[in-house]
């Protein structure tokens, strides 16, 4: 996985290569790093999540077509 800093106006942008979503912000190549570990935990908890939540979705409909 790559990863990309580059000179913002304020400061400095990181980036999750391919992953148009994984972007933050700081001051200074340090903070930007920190907070794009935070946005990585934070979308990959999301996706974790999504995914359960549609598994059990899935299995509700799968249970109501079993009733039919």
């Amino acid at each position: 996985m790559k990863i990309e800093i580059a000179k913002d106006k304020d400061g400095y942008t990181a980036q999750v290569a391919g992953h148009k979503h994984l972007t933050a912000f700081g001051f200074t190549k340090t903070e930007a790093l920190e907070e794009l570990s935070g946005v990585v935990e934070f979308e990959l908890e999301s996706q974790s999540e999504i995914r359960q939540i549609e598994k059990r979705i899935t299995e509700c409909i799968h249970h109501l077509k079993d009733q039919d």
